[in-house]
């Protein structure tokens, strides 16, 4: 288990009144065995988060403890030891380039108290395991990008580690690419048990692999939860900020905005947004309101995705009638909803 508490890293710059706080008192709780994401903008102070969990940047207060271990009262020796088990993997690969596939995975062996054949063993074991069994010789100038982090992570894992540090492990790399990552993260995470922290500014990246997510802001943690409960009802406004970068309705609202009337609404129209779960992710509701009000209520956009493996989906849906079914049309959606929100009233 991860815990952090009341974190805090600040950057002196030297000048006076200057100091950067890039984690302002982070308190975070991770499971064994947990995929846990970590989303912020740039700046937000992810990357430098993750790099006080394994102490690269050594927190200015607050505490990591890892398995009951807080490594921050830990001696330079105690603690180089402690990291063993902490792999971490980096945006941009970090590879040797003068050295083949076989000797980047080898190195964190060198000071081991094993056999050349046990080492042999290990590095051909592992890197079985990210399906690069035949690129042993091959220089990291002949691999492509998914090939690279591939050859990362077989060399992260070279200790055994108990904790996965992913630092912008897919920003790098083109969509399919990605997605063939973030599968072999899951596979990884069932097969080892291991403990998946992510950073990353990607919605869609935290969406397909994480169970729980942190969103960071100014150095703060400002949301937390499970997936499905943040994507179904995010409290802050940067967290629907990130999740509309995931769907197609951040282009239908800026439409509704600018040109309403390319949608073909008529004055006095109601443009909502419906965003519902479970059995609710149904039209049947949609359909029901309508009749019972005597309301018409039009589909212009919906989407309907799985977390967790449970139905969510988000709708804009148009209300077309008299002022008065149309409130009581739109109470009893609410009722059937996560949220409701009214886009524009045309």
């Amino acid at each position: 288990m991860i815990e952090l508490r009341q974190v805090c890293k600040t950057f002196e710059t030297g000048a006076k009144d200057k100091s950067v706080h890039a984690v302002r008192d982070v308190s975070l709780t991770i499971a064994d065995g947990e995929i846990f994401g970590i989303i912020g903008f740039s700046g937000a102070g992810k990357s430098t988060l993750v790099r006080c969990i394994n102490l690269l940047e050594r927190p200015t207060s607050g505490s990591v403890n890892i398995d009951g271990q807080d490594l921050t009262k830990l001696s330079e020796k105690e603690l180089r030891a402690a990291r063993k088990k902490i792999g971490m993997i980096f945006q941009h690969f970090n590879l040797m380039n003068s050295r083949t596939v076989f000797e980047n995975v080898a190195y964190p062996l060198l000071g081991a108290k094993m056999t050349r054949e046990e080492k042999r063993s290990k590095v051909m074991e592992l890197l079985e395991i990210v399906g690069l069994s035949d690129k042993e010789k091959a220089y990291p100038s002949q691999l492509s990008g998914g090939q690279k982090q591939r050859v990362a992570i077989a060399r992260a894992l070279a200790n055994d580690p108990k904790v996965l540090l992913c630092d912008e492990a897919t920003s790098a790399l083109d969509p399919q690419t990605t997605e063939d990552i973030l599968k072999l993260l899951r596979e990884l995470n069932a097969k080892l048990g291991l403990t998946i922290v992510l950073i990353t500014h990607e919605m869609a990246v935290v969406k397909q692999v994480c169970t729980r997510v942190a969103v960071m802001e100014n150095g703060y943690v400002v949301e937390e939860g499970s997936i499905y409960d943040v994507f179904s009802d995010p409290k802050q406004p940067i967290t629907r900020r990130f999740i509309r970068t995931t769907t197609h309705i951040q282009g239908m609202e800026d439409m509704l905005a600018n040109d309403p009337k390319a949608l073909g609404l008529l004055p006095g129209d109601v443009v909502v947004r419906y965003d519902c779960s479970g059995d609710k992710t149904s039209q049947a509701s949609v359909s029901r309101i309508s009749r019972e009000y005597g309301v018409d209520i039009s589909i212009i956009f919906g989407n309907v995705e799985m977390l967790l493996g449970t139905p969510f989906g988000t709708m804009i849906v148009v209300f077309r009638g008299k002022d008065g079914p149309v409130k009581e049309a739109l109470a009893a959606f609410e009722k059937t909803a996560s949220r409701v929100e009214v886009i524009c009233r045309v």
